[in-house]
């Protein structure tokens, strides 16, 4: 069994603090480890995420060509 380092581990909260860069708020992190489209372990009340999924997903939606209307993007600087 292999673990994530506990550094590159976030909650939903520390995640949006951390990837602020991104469009991606505490609702949309939150709607996307529902749906399961971030990976997550849920730990007693709170989900856990670790960074390589949360970037797996980023890259993913940002090699798309045009999102559809109300998706979470990537945003471009």
């Amino acid at each position: 069994m292999q673990f994530a380092r506990l550094s590159h581990v976030f909650t939903i909260k520390t995640a949006t603090k951390h990837y602020e860069e991104t469009a991606l708020t505490e609702s949309a992190i939150r709607r996307l480890v529902r749906s399961g489209e971030i990976p997550s372990r849920k730990v007693g009340a709170k989900y856990l995420i670790t960074a390589t999924a949360i970037e797996n997903w980023l890259n993913s939606v940002s090699g798309q060509t045009e999102p559809a209307p109300g998706d979470i993007r990537r945003v471009m600087e």
